[in-house]
């Protein structure tokens, strides 16, 4: 194993891009000496990018392009072209592009008039097909071998989310703990926790602040549900996979949207959406979001919700530069969500309104966010690009909810003191990326890269702790408003360096993609207590490897099947009986099978098997506290099945189902089953909309989110009950305005959410109703 100082490590980093920039630089030369074959090159009408890589297969000529440039553009039809740059001319005539030749051999595809003259497609569709900060291959989702779920802003507006617990109840394999009183949202994938991303880069959420990826809808472009190697990327333990929330970018489109939201417990909701260029030229644009939201209480009769975001950025784009820079800042403040708890003599769940509080009513969480971030592209020369993000964090999450459970002699109690988790993160991620012909029909695309992320939190309490014995856990309890104490001086400190360089390579031929990588990751965590004075800084350090791997075959121009595998590794610091250090724990992700396009490729299908099996967990010896050994974790197999797109003009369907088995593959006096994890989720959202009149058009929706039963404890004596919600809406579009009328859990069904443990499950909305009201100004 390499050990190297940080200095040393950032050396390996950067010394790795200069040796692929090297290496690169002679990639383009070689692909221009190559046998450039002319005569007769015929190629249909089809979307203009695959009628430009099929040009480049025939002529054996790289033909390089602005991917935005040519989206949602059809080619016209060539036959009998007598050379590649002849057969572009004709299949991009009545169009802005041109075709000029590459300064290293070649040919490239650009519009230097519009730029960037569109939102995202996420944004406007319900199904995507561009990868965005989750692939360095620059593969669009249908073409990696991997089974990525997108829920894009398109959806998350018709379905009126007001939270990413509303966004994640269409991703299969997601299991969602929110706003428990101890921390704000948080999920597993597959069995397995994720801390979250955004744009791809880590927040302070991984380095202690349980606040998850939460943040104001209004800003999200699109949630990807990464699953498998996707996760690996990130360099963090995220084992199943992970949260990557992409936020919105400015474009040349020049618009001014405005929405309002209201409904049941007094929601207001605003939000200002202004987007323009802001050159002639139009490769300089401009976006500001801004939303407010305030609700009088919350349907389990809590602190009513309050938060804002302002959020602007620019973008610079060009046909060889995209830049795009941000801030986001908002704060949040909700009360606890309903709740309820299992009775710890009878083992069932307490059936109480959860419409009125436990105890107090003013108890609630406060999220405060300011994050800036950068995402550079520059093409360097064709073929070679240079791709740099970088994102700055700092979170403080703050909790006054009272913990309700039982007492050592199993009498009811509640423990109030609230706490604070105050924490910043950075990160940055390079790589260079090299695309070329390395044959007549062989084409590969190499990146490598470094990342870097670090992080500190620091952990108070209130000064005054408090236990209240024998509450009511019943509606017929009293209610007290809670006096809060100050907090208290800082009690933990800790904080944590992640490092990490890697490299991908990706080979196309024939009807083939394979992909292949390894990460070499170097960990570092710091902590320190303050109980009794500051005691000595505890320093940690490990070092690890996470291959992974995956190919797709194109059996035909519809259908094509795929397979991956990775290794992840999360650092350990216990320390066994004897003294040593125990084994990292290992995680191996094993996933197959099929992507189907329909319906003219207006919906893809992804449906897979996969098999997922952790080792070297921590397993304690229950005679003996202090005696730790590695022992084999949990595994998890099943299927994940999902859909998305439009399957006839105007009808649109989003649907996913994952089916998991799984197993605790160590069994003790302490464990004895998974927690948390539900066998089956699923979802499935359609909508239809349709013209009525002129300048008149409706349409009706409906959603369907569940998920089967699961244990709510280790040794399986608690089960929370399967839940299922339906929701429906409906909409309206008068005069420029968009009117959507919602009625969420239409029939007002009791659902109880996962819960890890049996003193908090959470009780989900009853029916309630929403409306929004929205309008393009320009």
């Amino acid at each position: 194993m390499l050990n190297l100082t940080g200095s040393g490590r950032h050396v390996l980093g950067f010394a790795s891009l200069s040796v692929i920039s090297l290496l690169g630089a002679s990639v383009p030369g070689a692909a221009a000496a190559q046998a450039v074959r002319t005569g007769d090159i015929t190629v249909p009408a089809m979307p203009m990018d695959r009628a430009l890589d099929m040009i480049g297969r025939q002529s054996g000529v790289n033909v390089n392009f602005d991917p935005d440039a040519v989206k949602g553009l059809t080619s016209r039809p060539v036959r009998g072209a007598q050379s590649a740059a002849d057969a572009i001319r004709t299949v991009i005539g009545g169009t802005s592009l041109t075709v000029v030749p590459a300064v290293q051999g070649g040919l490239v595809v650009v519009n230097d008039i519009v730029v960037t003259a569109r939102r995202d497609e996420a944004e406007t569709s319900v199904l995507v097909r561009q990868a965005t900060t989750s692939d360095r291959n620059g593969l669009g989702l249908r073409h990696q071998p991997r089974n990525t779920q997108v829920i894009t802003a398109k959806t998350i507006e018709e379905q009126q989310a007001l939270n990413i617990t509303d966004i994640l109840r269409n991703a299969g394999g997601v299991s969602v703990l929110g706003n428990n009183p101890n921390s704000g949202a948080s999920y597993t994938i597959r069995g397995f926790g994720a801390g979250g991303l955004v744009n791809g880069l880590t927040t302070s959420s991984q380095y202690g602040v349980a606040a998850g990826a939460d943040q104001p809808v209004a800003n999200i472009e699109r949630v990807e549900i990464l699953k498998g190697p996707d996760a690996i990327l990130a360099g963090f333990g995220n084992l199943g996979g992970n949260i990557n929330v992409v936020t919105k970018k400015p474009n040349a489109e020049e618009r001014l949207a405005v929405s309002f939201d209201t409904g049941s417990f007094g929601l207001a909701r605003g939000v200002i959406d202004a987007n323009n260029a802001i050159t002639g030229d139009k490769k300089l644009s401009a976006r500001v979001i801004g939303s407010a939201q305030t609700m009088d209480r919350n349907y389990g009769g809590y602190t009513g919700n309050k938060d804002w975001l302002f959020a602007p950025s620019l973008r610079y784009k060009d046909r060889l530069t995209d830049i795009v820079i941000g801030a986001s800042m908002n704060e949040a403040v909700t009360g606890i969500g309903a709740y309820t708890l299992f009775d710890n003599k009878t083992f069932r769940i307490i059936d109480r309104d959860p419409s009125v509080p436990i105890y107090a009513p003013n108890q609630g969480i406060r999220i405060a966010t300011k994050r800036y971030y950068f995402d550079a592209t520059r093409q360097i020369v064709p073929g070679i690009e240079l791709v740099v993000r970088g994102l700055h964090d700092q979170t403080l999450l703050t909790t006054r909810a009272g913990n309700s459970g039982y007492s050592r002699q199993g009498i009811p109690v509640i423990d109030l003191q609230g706490s604070r988790q105050q924490g910043s993160a950075n990160a940055i991620d390079g790589f260079l990326r090299v695309k070329t012909h390395i044959a007549d029909d062989v084409k590969a695309s190499f990146n490598v890269g470094y990342n870097y992320g670090d992080g500190s939190a620091e952990q108070r309490s209130g000064l005054v702790y408090s236990r209240i014995l024998n509450p009511s856990f019943t509606a017929s309890g009293p209610l007290t408003d809670i006096r809060w104490s100050p907090f208290g001086n800082v009690q933990i400190r800790s904080g944590g360096k992640q490092e990490g360089v890697y490299g991908q390579a990706l080979i196309e031929f024939w009807k083939l993609k394979i992909l292949g990588g390894v990460r070499k990751n170097w960990f570092e965590t710091t902590s320190q207590t303050f109980f009794a004075g500051p005691s000595a800084i505890n320093v940690q350090r490990n070092n690890g490897v996470s291959p992974s791997g995956g190919l797709i075959f194109d059996a035909t121009s519809n259908l094509s099947l795929f397979a991956n595998y990775s290794r992840g590794e999360q650092a350990s610091f216990a320390v066994a009986k004897n003294g040593s250090i125990l084994p990292n724990i290992i995680t191996t992700n094993k996933e197959a099978g099929v992507k189907f396009d329909l319906f003219h490729k207006r919906a893809t299908i992804n449906a897979s098997y996969f098999d997922i099996q952790q080792d070297n967990i921590i397993i304690r010896n229950p005679a003996d506290p202090t005696d730790l050994s590695p022992g084999p974790g949990q595994r998890g197999r099943g299927i994940d099945l999902n859909i998305a797109g439009q399957l006839l003009p105007g009808w649109s369907v989003l649907a996913s189902l994952t089916r998991t088995r799984y197993a605790l593959l160590t069994v003790n006096a302490l464990q004895t089953v998974v927690a948390q994890q539900p066998r089956d989720t699923y979802s499935l959202f359609s909508s239809y909309r349709s013209r009525i009149a002129e300048g008149v058009s409706g349409g009706l929706s409906a959603g369907l989110y569940g998920r089967s039963s699961s244990y709510a404890n280790l040794l399986g004596q608690y089960v929370v009950p399967p839940s299922r919600q339906v929701d429906v809406n409906g909409f309206l579009t008068v005069r420029g305005f968009d009117i959507n009328i919602g009625i969420r859990n239409i029939f007002d069904r009791r659902n109880y959410g996962s819960a890890s443990a049996f003193t908090y499950v959470p009780v989900a909305e009853p029916r309630n109703l929403r409306l929004t009201i929205s309008k393009r100004l320009f």
